[in-house]
């Protein structure tokens, strides 16, 4: 894993604005922190070692639904 970068609000901007929002909302002030706080988050959980678990099945077909009842 990579060393975590900071979002800076001029990126944010940028970004918020190709994705057809209006970067001079007042609600980016609101918006910007959030979002923060949201890839910090992602990147704490990116750090969790997993090595050595299989994913769970988080879908099973109908019929093997039937098989387990």
């Amino acid at each position: 894993m990579g060393t975590p970068r900071e979002l800076s609000k001029e990126v944010f901007l940028y970004l918020a604005q190709q994705a057809g929002l209006d970067s001079a909302d007042r609600h980016m002030e609101q918006l910007y922190p959030y979002v923060v706080n949201v890839l910090a988050s992602i990147e704490a959980l990116a750090q969790i070692d997993v090595s050595g678990f299989e994913p769970e099945m988080a879908f099973a077909p109908p019929e093997a639904q039937l098989e387990d009842v």
